[in-house]
């Protein structure tokens, strides 16, 4: 059974740089580590999992309405819950957050996002043009460059997480 966190002993040290990195390269993702308020540990640049993420995140209403509002909710179920929390944002792309537990206390969050699940049919193309004012057809354009994700990878992302630093 997949653990539901990942969980740190009291003096573990987290490369989270590196943990971002690595699930960027294994996953091809979006990969930030978070604060519990939900601010960046890192401040680096982060690798995009395609150019639709990019495009959608570089413009402040798309990362407002798109990314940050179903961030901050999956924050809220993964601590009140205290496991990952997922579902897929405004445009059709997968989110999981998952909690960082240490000494019984949620320290912050890993949050995974760039992948739509299953097929790149699912994402609404109209509602990210209506966000961000982009054509239409240069979104669409955009969407080969989209590698789903299914259940068997998330299942071995979960992994990957909860067991970075065993």
């Amino acid at each position: 059974m997949t653990p539901k966190a990942l969980f740190l002993q009291k003096n573990t040290k987290v490369d989270w740089e590196g943990l971002e990195h690595s699930l960027h390269e294994h996953f091809g993702v979006n990969a930030v580590t978070l604060k519990k308020n939900g601010q960046r540990i890192t401040a680096g640049d982060l690798s995009w999992a395609n150019d639709l993420c990019a495009l959608i995140k570089k413009n402040p209403t798309g990362s407002s309405k798109i990314c940050d509002t179903l961030k901050m909710y999956l924050i809220h179920e993964a601590q009140e819950r205290r496991r990952y929390a997922k579902e897929e944002c405004a445009a059709g792309i997968f989110r999981i957050v998952v909690p960082i537990i240490r000494i019984n206390q949620i320290e912050g969050f890993i949050s995974v996002c760039g992948r739509p699940s299953t097929n790149a049919d699912r994402i609404y193309t109209f509602y990210i043009h209506k966000t961000i004012d982009e054509d239409e057809e240069k979104i669409k354009d955009l969407l080969a460059s989209l590698a789903p994700i299914g259940p068997r990878t998330i299942k071995e992302m979960k992994r990957f997480i909860t067991g970075y630093i065993h």
